[in-house]
């Protein structure tokens, strides 16, 4: 495997922080996927391998709620797969990413300290491959269909949200 750890995305070094506030997100919100995340992490082969693949280890999520002028619309994502108590597959009983080199975009760029302005970098990517109907729209449609969804980001951020009221 190669060293993704110098990896850059939009002008923006990947992050590497693992303190409990970036381990937050991977409890409840794993980040999403850019299309190029796939040529990292998924196998190599034809595409009926890609999708059972992505059926073990990704999920269709609504996405991102965005706001173009004054429509407002989801840009469907998809994301590492979860863990029956919704944390993602990848997080180690020692609260660390077990992919951490081929880590998903919203997950490698983003911790407790980066610009979330970045995500606009990605969304647009993801909003393009919908049009173009690539293959990270053919397995999101394809998960979606079996019923391999991630809950909307905002449910999944207010679980986030009461699980860090407690621990206050």
């Amino acid at each position: 495997m190669s060293n993704h750890n110098n990896r850059r995305e939009f002008g923006v070094s990947r992050t590497s922080c693992a303190c409990e506030s970036c381990q937050l997100n991977c409890r409840h919100m794993p980040g999403c996927l850019i299309p190029s995340d796939l040529e990292r992490m998924a196998p190599r082969g034809d595409e009926a391998a890609i999708l059972r693949w992505a059926e073990e280890n990704l999920l269709a999520s609504p996405g991102a709620l965005v706001q173009q002028g004054d429509r407002r619309y989801h840009i469907p994502t998809l994301v590492p797969a979860v863990k029956p108590d919704g944390s993602c597959i990848h997080l180690t009983a020692e609260g660390r990413c077990a992919i951490h080199e081929v880590a998903p975009f919203g997950c490698a760029f983003f911790d407790c300290r980066v610009d979330p302005g970045i995500s606009a970098d990605g969304m647009r990517l993801v909003a393009r491959a919908h049009q173009s109907g690539a293959l990270y729209t053919r397995i999101w449609e394809h998960l979606h269909r079996l019923g391999l969804r991630q809950e909307a980001p905002i449910v999944l951020r207010e679980r986030m949200a009461r699980a860090l009221a407690e621990k206050r």
